[in-house]
């Protein structure tokens, strides 16, 4: 019988792939955004934007005991070919959804109506803030009743048409923001507006195509069987632990700078869009490997999650040092030149902030991992403790020190460096089985080399020209990646590795030669474009 869930390398380059150009898009306009907003209006207004974002996170936070474990399970259910087994799950945990979006929606709008009591707001901006967060009350309580109903497309592996969908949604939402920026003037409010009605349209979409993708995601009364309900609490009570911690610190680290350091909140913002995008782009490339993990262990595929451990950490380190440390070398030009000399002390958060990339990439793969072997309190409980130790070192650095963005941003990069080495590392290897030295030689060796030969690269363009222009920095940035890439391809790839790049470029060269064919006259070649 044909297995209902594909294992494919190509199907996982396929949705990558499409991933990527979603994300790119994406960053690509919150880059434009930010700097837009940074240029035009008051450090205080902008900083609206952050704190109220990181308190409305919390609030749909508690869901995640309910729906972090949806994926799975479904998945594992619809894999065994058990649609009533589906439709069970989907049932049970449908009322209990829609119960916590009951309660988001009154809690949360207390919390709107009350904001000034929680935030420092300035008067002139009370209003804009209370329509805001209420704003965003909604969509974060539309979201959990809608998610029980928006699986298919992780059962089924249909990334690319979610990246399709989320690019058409994110065209809407730049075209909100065009005409709400442009036509009534430049607000906070309006990214707010334009960001909750495209939430809205994407949510009903991906309900609609998910349940037509699996018909089995339905609610039916008397399939209610609240024993699942305690089987998929119990695994995502211990998800929503770790996401609680990193959630919760870094909404009181922004609480916390704007009680006792209000110009700080804009500093580290900026300071941390880099980092935060960064992890947002390696999310959505981990994403298309959840269900192929879970698939793996459920077929007892233990040297193959081995394999993918390995090799997913060295492809980690790879994406990330690329992107982040001529980010880091290079923080005070590109701080400069994207908000201005205002925002400089932006540039020492960024670089403490990126410091603890080396460390975290070879460990990449621990969440995907943990995850389909159900093994995520470790990670939970650690994270937890974690997050707390930052939160109080900040709080006396801020409030006893008073350093600021600088102080909270050095706590996160020696405590992340640190929890990644002592923690994540030898957990990562007893999850996945892999030995210290194999991992040291297939992952973290190759996965750093490129990233310290370009980096002198980088660091001697950087004492030798100091870009004061995107065209200067943008050649200095393109010399170190030049090097990265010539050291990665010459030195860092494994035979695997090469063999699938060789199969790649073979496929490009078949879609080239199928859309763009060759025809032969004479000694000539000519090309027709159908």
């Amino acid at each position: 019988m044909t297995p209902r869930v594909e294992i494919s390398k190509r199907l996982v380059l396929i949705n990558t792939a499409s991933g990527i150009l979603a994300k790119t898009l994406n960053v690509s306009v919150v880059l434009w955004l930010h700097q837009y907003l940074l240029r035009r209006i008051s450090p205080e207004e902008y900083s609206l934007l952050p704190l109220l974002m990181s308190m409305i996170v919390l609030l749909p936070l508690v869901t995640s005991i309910l729906t972090a474990g949806l994926g799975r399970f479904v998945l594992t259910t619809y894999a065994q070919g058990d649609d009533r087994g589906v439709t069970q799950i989907v049932s049970t945990m449908f009322p209990l959804l829609l119960a916590v979006a009951l309660v988001i929606l009154a809690g949360g709008g207390t919390l709107a109506w009350h904001v000034d009591k929680v935030l420092r707001v300035p008067p002139e901006r009370l209003g804009d803030a209370r329509i805001m967060m209420a704003l965003l009350v909604f969509s974060a309580a539309l979201k959990p009743p809608c998610t029980v109903f928006s699986v298919g497309f992780y059962v089924q592996q249909k990334f690319v048409l979610y990246n399709l969908i989320s690019v058409g949604n994110e065209i809407l939402r730049i075209s909100l923001l065009f005409v709400l920026l442009f036509g009534f003037g430049t607000r906070v409010l309006w990214v707010v507006v334009a960001n909750v009605t495209a939430e809205l349209v994407l949510t009903t979409t991906m309900v609609v195509m998910s349940r037509r993708m699996i018909p089995a995601l339905r609610f039916r009364a008397q399939e209610i069987q609240w024993e699942r309900a305690r089987e998929l609490v119990s695994f995502g009570g211990w998800s929503f632990v770790g996401h609680l911690a990193c959630r919760l610190k870094e909404t009181t680290v922004l609480l916390m700078l704007n009680r006792f350091a209000a110009p700080d909140v804009a500093v580290f913002s900026l300071g941390i869009l880099g980092r935060r995008q960064i992890s947002l782009w390696t999310d959505v490339i981990a994403g298309p490997l959840y269900p192929v993990v879970t698939g793996m262990h459920a077929l007892g595929a233990k040297e193959r999650i081995r394999h993918i451990y390995l090799r997913g950490g060295r492809l980690a380190l790879w994406m990330m040092l690329i992107v982040g440390l001529p980010a880091a070398i290079y923080a005070p030009p590109i701080i400069r030149l994207y908000a201005g000399q205002g925002y400089i002390e932006a540039a020492v958060v960024m670089v403490f902030i990126l410091a603890s990339l080396p460390t975290t990439g070879g460990t990449w793969m621990i969440w995907q991992v943990a995850n389909a072997l159900g093994r995520v309190r470790e990670i939970g409980l650690s994270i937890l403790a974690t997050e707390l130790a930052v939160v109080m070192v900040t709080w006396g650095m801020v409030h006893g020190l008073g350093w600021g963005a600088t102080g909270v941003a050095l706590t996160a990069g020696i405590f992340g460096i640190a929890y990644d080495v002592l923690f994540l590392w030898p957990l990562g290897l007893k999850l996945a089985e892999v030995r210290f030295g194999t991992w040291v030689r297939q992952t973290l060796i190759p996965g750093l080399t490129p990233g310290c030969v370009a980096g002198v690269v980088w660091a001697g363009l950087a004492v030798w020209l100091v870009p004061d222009t995107w065209l200067e920095l943008a050649l200095c940035i393109l010399s170190g990646t030049i090097c990265y890439m010539a050291v990665l391809l010459g030195c860092c790839l494994e035979p695997k590795d090469r063999d699938d790049l060789a199969r790649v470029l073979v496929r490009m060269r078949e879609f080239r030669q199928h859309r763009w064919p060759v025809r032969r006259h004479g000694s000539k070649e000519v090309s027709h474009v159908y």
